[in-house]
């Protein structure tokens, strides 16, 4: 993997910060959050992602060959935040059964990509936690939705700031790898 993939390394601690500050805020606003705006907050963090992954392609494009399916994944990610920004009654009818099957994709794409970084990051092993931690977070989505629904800003906001923190943590460890 070219090492100049990681120059961009503070998208990612951008990108982390964002989750660990939604998450906080989803935890400290738990009742008002839930009843008023759970899904319009969500819808904007997701586009917020979005521009971001888009940003990374561009700015990776002549040294990545895989620049176009990071495009695509920031496509899909602000054409759903725009779904739940503008759409958000709609949206909270599917809001659960979506976090479930973004967050198993997720952990998916965590795990090949923790594969694929042993040789690039010390670290390799906190994206497969993450991975690991983002499918059984939707398996417990997927099997039991009430109890998940009860204690949905909670996971919500858990599942942000843990996602937040191994942001974070492998930007820096991009950032010494580019500046070696």
């Amino acid at each position: 993997m070219e090492v100049r993939l990681f120059r961009n390394w503070w998208l990612m601690t951008l990108k982390g910060l964002l989750a660990f500050g939604f998450g906080l805020i989803v935890i400290i606003m738990h009742y008002p959050l839930i009843k008023s705006s759970l899904a319009l907050s969500f819808g904007l963090l997701v586009i917020i992602s979005g521009i971001m992954i888009i940003t990374g392609s561009f700015l990776h494009k002549k040294i990545n060959p895989r620049w176009v399916w990071w495009l695509i994944e920031g496509i899909i990610d602000i054409i759903i935040g725009a779904f739940f920004v503008f759409a958000p009654t709609v949206a909270k009818a599917f809001f659960l059964y979506f976090l479930a099957i973004w967050a198993f994709a997720l952990g998916i794409i965590q795990i090949i990509t923790a594969m694929k970084m042993i040789s690039y990051l010390d670290r390799w092993w906190t994206l497969l936690l993450m991975g690991v931690l983002s499918i059984i977070f939707a398996l417990v989505f997927f099997l039991n939705p009430l109890y998940t629904l009860f204690r949905m800003s909670f996971i919500v906001g858990i599942s942000c700031i843990a996602f937040g923190i191994i942001l974070i943590l492998n930007s820096r460890i991009l950032r010494n790898i580019y500046l070696q």
